[in-house]
Parts: structure tokens; C-alpha cells; sequence
């Protein structure tokens, strides 16, 4: 049996396949799936959370390989585990949890075409394993099946905590901790899909992302790059202007004294563009009401990957929403 991916786009994302409506998901789950939004403090109704399921297994099986090598356990193929993995942010749930959401929807399991619900350990264990660069794929192949006019991008980071461990010994040491995960994104404005993200322990300087992901935004040719004040240095209005050929909309700190760009800013700024950077501040403010603010993995290494997940099921979600090309 071979572990190499043989689907394509085509044939998942606009094909006339089966879908889990075609399977008469059953009252008995769908009430259980109402009764754990509610518990949840969710909004989204079970059509959304089935085309989120439909979505995420279409984008695994053209992105992941079967199985992630010849000699592994052949029981659950990969894009069955991340797609189980995805509903366990998607619904803001536990290993635990997402393995008992499972068992009480033999539709789902039906249509993901696995004969039994795999242990929690297993979600787990994969997660552990998988690839950041992996979930990077996936999010290449989401923006790429959506019309991104890149016009005007904008940049912005957020802190996202860990659990009750980082709080337990916050206890026990008599103060909180200071270190967190900084999430930083970069957004278009109209589709108000992510672009590209990183990742690291916060707090830190905003400037390396920035270039770093102004250089990514490159291939769009935005016409206004915005961020706050957290990125007035010359360095990034410097990579902005002259790099993207776009025009920097970032307020000033103070008064600029020196810096060609930094000068030069209050003449090229225009309040009504730069007021579209809130749309940044909405998709962090979605991700942590929809997919929790804080981060359950219990080592900066998970919790980087953790939120770099969240980041990629916000563009799952946000793409069932929009059109396709």
C-alpha cells in the first residue's frame, strides 16, 4: 500500500462528491453537538460545523501522504487524524472530549471511513509529530483556492497563555509568568484571510517578523502595508516602501527627527486607509472567542505549534465563507 498523495484539488474542492449531509447525520448528534457549542459559548450552527469537517478532509487528502511513512501503523490515515485533530480546536475541546464527540456520531465516522473512533492518545501522539512546515502546506493550498487581491495587508501580534500548568506554577512561585506565545500575523484586508504568520515566546520585538512577513507580501504588490505603532522603525517603512514598492500606514511613535521614511510618513498618511487595520485586531479577536486564547499544550515547543494551528483552522473556517476562484 503506498503512503504517497494522489489527490488533487480538483478532484476534492469541486467535485460532486459525497458529503456528510448525503449520510443523514442523526438527531442524537446533533443534539449532542448543540448541547457542546452551548457549553462552549459557540455560535456556529451544525451546518458550519459540517462544512468545516467536509472542508478540513478535503484540504488533508490533497496535502498530507496516506500514511506518514511504509512501516506505520496503517489503522488511521493521515488526513483522518488531522482532520480529527482540526475539530478539537474547532469545537474548543480536549483529546478526551473530541474522541466522545465521535463515538456518538457514527455519520462522521462513516463518512471519514474509519471503522472505529482512534484512542485520544493517538490525536495526540500526532499532533506531537506533526510538521510545522506541514501545516504551512495546508494553509498555501487555502489561499491559493481564493482570489486574494493583496491590495492592502495588515500586520499586528497577539500574546496567547498557556493552561492551568503555567497557573499552577505561577501559584506556587507567588507571581505570573511573563513569558507567552506571540502570535504574528499578516492579513488582506478583503478577504481578511492570513497570509502568513510566526510564531515565538513572547514578549518580543515586532521588527523581525515584520520584515520577515513584509518580504512574504512581496508577490501580492500591496498598494498600503498598515500596523500600529509597535512597528514605527525606519528599518520596516525602509522594507515597506522600497522592498514591496507600497506605502507604509503607521502612525509615529514621537515625533520623527531622523529617518528618510520616518520624516516622510505624516505626509503619506491617510487616516481612512489606516483605519482598516482593525480588521486584523477581528480575525485575532475570532481566533481566540472561537478557538480559545489560550493554548492547552504544556511545552513552548507544542504551544508555539498549538497556536500556529489556530491560525491555520481560522483559514479553514474563514475559507467555507468565502467564494472560490
Amino acid at each position: 500500500m503506498t503512503n504517497k498523495n494522489i489527490h488533487s484539488p480538483s478532484n476534492y474542492l469541486f467535485s460532486k462528491q459525497l458529503n456528510l449531509s448525503d449520510f443523514n447525520f442523526e438527531k442524537p448528534a446533533k443534539n449532542f453537538i448543540k448541547r457542546h457549542l452551548k457549553n462552549h459559548n459557540e455560535d456556529l450552527t451544525n451546518n458550519q460545523l459540517l462544512k468545516f469537517i467536509e472542508t478540513t478532509f478535503n484540504y488533508a487528502k490533497i496535502s498530507l501522504n496516506t500514511y506518514s511513512n511504509y512501516f506505520s501503523n496503517h489503522l488511521y490515515t493521515q488526513p483522518v487524524l488531522f482532520t480529527i485533530l482540526a475539530l478539537k480546536i474547532y469545537t474548543k475541546s480536549t483529546y478526551r472530549e473530541i474522541t466522545q464527540f465521535l463515538q456518538l456520531s457514527d455519520q462522521i465516522i462513516k463518512y471519514l471511513r474509519i471503522k472505529k473512533v482512534p484512542h485520544y492518545t493517538t490525536i495526540q501522539k500526532f499532533f506531537q509529530k506533526l510538521p510545522s512546515g506541514t501545516l504551512r502546506k495546508i494553509n498555501q493550498l487555502i489561499l491559493s483556492q481564493h482570489d486574494i487581491s493583496g491590495e492592502i495587508i495588515a500586520l499586528d501580534g497577539s500574546g496567547f497563555t498557556n493552561d492551568y500548568a503555567d497557573k499552577y506554577y505561577a501559584i506556587i512561585r507567588a507571581k505570573e509568568r511573563k513569558s507567552y506565545v506571540k502570535n504574528h500575523i499578516a492579513i488582506d484586508i478583503k478577504t481578511r484571510l492570513i497570509l502568513n504568520y510566526a510564531t515565538q515566546r513572547g514578549p518580543r520585538s515586532d521588527t523581525k517578523f515584520a520584515i520577515n512577513s513584509i518580504r512574504q507580501t512581496k508577490k501580492y504588490h500591496p498598494h498600503y502595508i498598515l500596523a500600529d505603532r509597535a512597528y514605527d522603525t525606519e528599518p520596516i517603512r525602509k522594507c515597506i516602501n522600497e522592498y514591496t514598492g507600497a506605502f507604509d500606514q503607521i502612525p509615529i511613535k514621537t515625533r520623527a527627527k531622523k529617518g528618510h521614511y520616518r520624516l516622510n510618513s505624516i505626509s503619506i498618511f491617510r487616516p481612512k486607509i489606516y483605519s482598516l487595520r482593525s480588521n486584523v485586531e477581528g480575525v485575532f479577536s475570532v481566533i481566540k472567542r472561537l478557538f480559545n486564547g489560550t493554548n492547552r499544550s504544556r511545552t513552548l515547543k507544542l504551544s508555539n505549534k498549538e497556536t500556529k494551528l489556530k491560525n491555520l483552522i481560522y483559514n479553514i473556517h474563514r475559507s467555507t465563507q468565502l467564494p472560490k476562484k
